[in-house]
């Protein structure tokens, strides 16, 4: 095949015309059978003329002979060869093929000689288990949580009531955080080994779009989240894998203990069947969210080897979707049309400012036509994100507008004391940690749960156009990050900066259109890195730190791609024969 960039076509030609399009920069005549093979590799929108928008796309193709010597000679074609992930590991080496044999024995009698744990069923623990059931290993998953069709209801019944259930939550429970978000697709990283398009490739083989593949921007939304969620956690269970619910992993003084969450028949057949089954030899892939703070004290106080990580923390923005279309669309084409809007679809943006300081403040987790969320997972303690479904077609957009935070800039607490031989890495980590409780509680503590926002409009009588939550106008929101330890003014950072976006999108923060600024945005990554070897497992023997929580990952598509390449890594080694054969 063969591959040619920027194909331009002005939003008021159909897509049907892209083949005429290509065919016409190449200098060819198009009469239908130009091409016999066609593919949209990536499709984006130019709008900085706003009196020429655009999509722009890069595609590939076969192009018959026939036509080939017409090409023009100004034209010199790209050769286009797609890089794939292949999920499935090599079961046979020369020096392992008695291995080999032992492991297939054992599969075909309906028996793995060594079963992966899973810790986690978000995207690192999903992914993770698809490559493991898909190698017919069996997985054991671990979750603490509810499936995702009982965990709907208990956040719903939680942002009606406020009645939190701390173990099925937008935290907790089957899809992970991540199942309640708007399910972007980004990644900044390049894609040499195929394995993002992996992802993608899977989310479209169990129910999404398939735009995913080539959009710029590419999110899935929470509701097609959940069938997909559904539908891969089906195929697991179908190809071996057994998945516990409603079950705790606990680490203590080296051992690996299983709870009810729900507090009954904790000492059930299941369980103990469960602790039998998973010995020392068992891999164990760690794969929790960045809100699970009381795993992250078990690891603290084990012989893992935790570390701080930069976090950032702020505030959550939303304007009117339709501002934010007019700003990036432009005023004339949002103002004569909706149709245009909807082919467009509802548009995004992306901030960066640079503090007097040197620090910076940016968007982050831009959510178009969604709601700010109650995010909360523990009693008294409060924090938000944004979410959309998959049509975007909520009224206002939101994104957190956030800065960076580190141990260094959190003062110490008077009577901090180091306990149980806490060395240097592990205080700096529980200082985030004790950082982020601190802010939450503050914030809960502001409307007794409910979620603080400032406004500069009394004309926002509908709040539910804006949250999924019980929300509540409070003028001290600015308070929660005062005298919370900080050495730095957080407010000034990040009121400077939305006051810079005012300048470069106008009506970004001003009284001539609505906005709605909510608090405390403090999970946009884990406060925690546990490191890893060439092989993906920690110091403590078999046991793999794995996505986003435990700092290997930040976002749907990083932590599922690192699911994956560690089971893949597991995998591998099992059937090399170099994981011991203990039952």
């Amino acid at each position: 095949m063969f591959k040619i960039n920027q194909v331009k076509l002005n939003i008021n030609v159909s897509e049907d015309k892209l083949k005429e399009k290509v065919a016409k920069k190449l200098g060819l005549h198009f009469n239908g059978v130009v091409f016999s093979n066609f593919k949209i590799l990536h499709k984006s929108l130019d709008a900085r003329d706003k009196k020429n928008v655009c999509f722009v796309y890069n595609v590939a193709f076969d192009i018959k002979d026939e036509y080939k010597n017409k090409i023009s000679k100004n034209i010199i074609l790209e050769e286009y060869n797609e890089t794939h992930f292949n999920p499935f590991v090599s079961k046979k080496t020369s020096d392992t093929i008695a291995d080999y044999n032992f492991i297939e024995s054992e599969i075909k009698n309906g028996k793995s000689f060594i079963r992966p744990v899973v810790i986690g069923f978000g995207p690192a623990g999903l992914f993770a288990s698809y490559i493991f059931a898909i190698n017919d290993l069996r997985p054991i998953i671990i979750e603490r949580g509810k499936k995702v069709d009982e965990r709907i209801k208990d956040v719903n019944k939680f942002f009606e009531t406020l009645k939190l259930n701390e173990e099925s939550n937008v935290c907790f429970g089957e899809g992970g955080a991540g199942a309640f978000s708007d399910g972007k697709l980004n990644t900044n990283n390049k894609d040499k080994t195929g394995i993002y398009q992996f992802v993608k490739e899977t989310f479209v083989k169990f129910g999404a779009d398939e735009n995913i593949l080539y959009e710029n921007m590419p999110h899935i939304g929470t509701d097609k989240l959940m069938l997909i969620i559904k539908n891969m956690r089906n195929e697991i269970i179908k190809l071996g894998g057994d998945i516990y619910y409603n079950t705790k992993w606990i680490y203590k003084n080296g051992k690996n203990y299983f709870i009810n969450v729900e507090g009954e028949n904790s000492d059930s057949l299941e369980l103990r069947e469960l602790n039998e089954i998973i010995t020392n030899d068992s891999p164990i892939v760690i794969a929790i969210g960045n809100s699970s703070r009381d795993t992250f004290n078990d690891l603290i106080d084990g012989e893992f080897d935790v570390k701080a990580k930069t976090i950032a923390i702020g505030y959550r923005i939303a304007h009117k979707q339709k501002l934010i279309n007019k700003l990036q669309y432009g005023k004339e084409i949002c103002e004569n049309s909706d149709e245009r809007e909807k082919v467009f679809g509802p548009a995004s943006y992306k901030l960066v400012y640079s503090c007097d300081d040197g620090a910076t403040v940016y968007s982050f987790c831009m959510c178009p036509g969604g709601y700010i969320i109650n995010s909360s997972n523990k009693k008294g303690y409060l924090s938000i994100n944004g979410m959309s479904y998959n049509d975007r077609a909520g009224e206002f957009a939101n994104s957190a507008i956030v800065t960076t935070v580190n141990h260094c800039d959190i003062e110490d607490e008077e009577n901090a004391k180091i306990e149980n031989n806490y060395n240097k890495d592990k205080l700096e980590a529980i200082k985030l940690i004790k950082f982020q409780e601190k802010v939450e509680n503050k914030a809960f503590e502001l409307e007794k749960g409910f979620i603080p926002y400032i406004s500069n409009s009394d004309k926002i009588d509908n709040v539910d156009n804006i949250f999924k939550g019980k929300a509540k106008k409070c003028i001290r929101l600015k308070n929660v990050y005062e005298n919370c330890g900080l050495k730095f003014d957080l407010n000034e950072r990040i009121f400077s900066a939305i006051k810079y976006f005012n300048k470069i999108m106008p009506n970004f923060y001003s009284d001539d259109e609505q906005y709605v600024i909510a608090g405390v945005e403090t999970r946009t990554s884990s406060p925690i890195k546990v490191d890893r070897d060439e092989n993906y497992m920690c110091n403590v023997r078999n046991y793999y730190p794995c996505g986003e929580g435990l700092g290997h990952g930040g976002g749907i598509m990083s932590s599922a791609a690192d699911g994956i390449k560690v089971a893949f890594s597991i995998a591998t080694t099992i059937y090399s024969g170099k994981i011991d054969k203990k039952t």
